[in-house]
């Protein structure tokens, strides 16, 4: 019986035995760091989860992940991919009014989903574990909310503001202060200050960016409950807008635009439009159709076309936008260790002049930095830790906004890396020397500051750096710290030795010698000794020449054929500095 259920105890712990013990442990290198996490997470932003459950490998410059790890991340795979698919649907909840009916819960959403992508980053694959299933939770209930609220007679909100944004209730109400979750419905108004900005979310999926010293009217702005269609109608009474219309909103919406002196039935996703009072409009059409009209005469504007209208005058026939910029670099993602970066971009024939934008947020919907200049290149400075994200467009003659660039993510780290120190023609810390000084060449990371026994030395723009230093004996050390803007740092110490004569001549002889004869034994003058390494030993003696070289640890022989009666003489060369160390002679008998 004992024996039975020993034989069942030993299969139950075969049964459970963890699947971890059945793996084994996955190697890869630090080049293939995405590709190896789209391939374990199906996402390669979530390299952080990856890094931080692996053990470096420094000698190959790789990763190790052992069995129990990737259990964790399989697991972690299966939940960002829900995640992924959850936010597919939270999209589909915006564009059904999301932002409107289910405020509360949708900024809950935004916060898990922060947070999850926070925990990402941080590599805490616990933390996004949790996070994650709150934002599939609270996700749940947006749905179920909006399906029940739909009916609520509102129209849209203040989603995002900065600086100062005012409100206005009804065409005779008075301007007074906007604040976020400001509803907003027919005949209301709002109006951005100077450096100011604000975000209006409607709830069929219709967002408007009001740009600095811009005042806008909702003329009209009422649901029909039978077949869901909204007609809208705002009127941009001066400053600039950036309208996005969800695919819904664009195929059903009766959207009718004012701008100045011109009419427009839009049908398109996305469109920009300036306007100063009613003197002059301008108007960019990214996305399917815009009918305008002015003067009573009437244009189509297609994908990528714009048009400008001035007061008392027929609109311009459609103009071809400018193209996208590219950045040269061509990665949409680009991690940096500094707070400044430079973007150069391609540059687009015809522009006049780029306007540079910079977000905190994917959207721009806040906080927005505006660069307008003219040549394609640009230094971004004072980049948080953190996220930005970045997007270019050039501006033509009639300045008309050309498109949008793609949106590129520069995410500012923390460097932990030391930067290196190489010194040219170093090949290890020790060198010798018949020079009285040397000069010190070598490379470290560009922007470091690099000092040479506590004095600072240049760094040029690619890390390059020299200098020059005394030699003292019969030793001299150097010793070089480079540190980054990080605040990171790596020492090297050289060691300097300066070769002195009396011991390169310290020779020991096949026979007897004095400091000017070599009496030799038999048919040739031998002699050894030791000097330093790098040396050549050259010997003469009538017409006869050899050189030998010195070994790593200094060590030299030479044999001659003797000639009595002639002079032998021997020379020490420094090989490094291509300098004689000294020369001495004797008589042969």
């Amino acid at each position: 019986m004992l024996r039975f259920l020993k034989s069942v105890l030993l299969i139950i712990l075969l049964y459970e035995l963890p699947v971890f013990a059945q793996k084994a442990e996955m190697r890869f290198s630090a080049a293939s760091l995405y590709a190896t996490s789209v391939k374990l997470t199906g996402d390669s932003t979530c390299w952080p989860i990856i890094v931080l459950l692996s053990e470096r490998d420094t000698a190959a410059n790789g990763f190790i992940l052992n069995a129990r790890s990737q259990i964790q991340i399989n697991d972690f795979k299966v939940l960002h991919k829900s995640v992924k698919q959850v936010r597919l649907n939270l999209s589909q909840h915006i564009k059904s009014g999301a932002k409107v009916f289910t405020s509360d819960e949708l900024d809950s959403a935004a916060v898990f989903i922060k947070r999850y992508d926070a925990e990402i980053m941080n590599g805490n694959i616990s933390g996004a574990q949790h996070q994650g299933q709150k934002f599939i939770d609270i996700v749940g209930v947006i749905g179920k909310l909006i399906a029940e609220r739909r009916t609520e007679a509102i129209d849209a909100k203040l989603a995002q503001k900065t600086g100062i944004v005012d409100k206005r209730k009804g065409l005779l109400g008075s301007w007074q202060s906007a604040y976020i979750n400001d509803l907003f419905a027919s005949y209301d108004g709002i109006r951005t200050g100077e450096t100011s900005l604000a975000q209006l979310f409607f709830t069929d999926g219709v967002d408007v960016t009001v740009d600095p010293n811009t005042t806008v009217v909702i003329r009209e702005s009422h649901m029909d409950k039978l077949d869901q269609t909204i007609k809208r109608d705002l009127s941009l009474m001066n400053g600039s807008i950036l309208a996005k219309l969800s695919a819904k909103a664009k195929e059903t919406n009766k959207f009718a635009f004012r701008a100045g002196t011109s009419e427009s039935i839009v049908k398109s996703g996305k469109f920009w439009a300036s306007t100063i009072q009613d003197k002059k409009t301008k108007l960019s059409n990214y996305d399917g159709t815009i009918d305008l009209t002015a003067s009573k005469v009437k244009i189509k504007l297609r994908q990528n076309q714009g048009t400008v209208v001035e007061k008392g005058k027929a609109p311009l026939p459609p103009i071809n936008l400018l193209g996208a910029p590219q950045l040269t670099w061509g990665r949409l993602d680009t991690v940096i260790y500094s707070e400044k970066l430079t973007l150069q971009w391609t540059t687009i024939n015809n522009a006049i002049s780029y306007q540079v934008e910079v977000c905190p947020g994917t959207n721009f919907d806040h906080d927005i930095r505006r660069i307008s200049i003219k040549a394609p290149v640009y230094q971004l400075t004072g980049i948080p830790l953190a996220s930005v994200y970045v997007r270019i467009m050039a501006v033509d003659s009639y300045g008309l906004r050309g498109v949008d660039s793609p949106t590129y993510r520069i995410m500012h780290v923390k460097d932990t890396t030391p930067p290196p120190i190489q010194i040219n023609g170093w090949d290890m810390d020790r060198k010798y020397t018949a020079n009285d000084t040397v000069t010190i060449k070598g490379k470290t990371k560009a922007e470091a500051t690099l000092t040479a026994n506590d004095e600072k030395q240049t760094v040029q723009s690619d890390g390059s750096f020299s200098f020059m230093t005394a030699i003292g004996r019969p030793e001299t050390h150097v010793k070089i710290i480079s540190t980054d803007k990080s605040g990171n740092s790596s020492i090297r110490t050289l060691s300097i030795v300066s070769m002195d004569k009396e011991k390169i001549f310290n020779i020991h002889w096949g026979g007897r010698a004095t400091e000017t004869t070599v009496y030799s034994p038999g048919e040739s003058v031998e002699a050894h000794g030791n000097a330093y390494p790098g040396v050549k030993v050259t010997a003469s003696l009538g017409d006869q020449r050899m050189s030998v070289q010195t070994n790593s640890q200094g060590d030299w022989a030479i044999s001659i054929k003797a000639i009595k009666g002639d002079t032998l003489r021997i020379i020490f060369d420094s090989i490094y500095d291509g300098k004689t160390i000294g020369t001495k002679t004797w008589k042969v008998e």
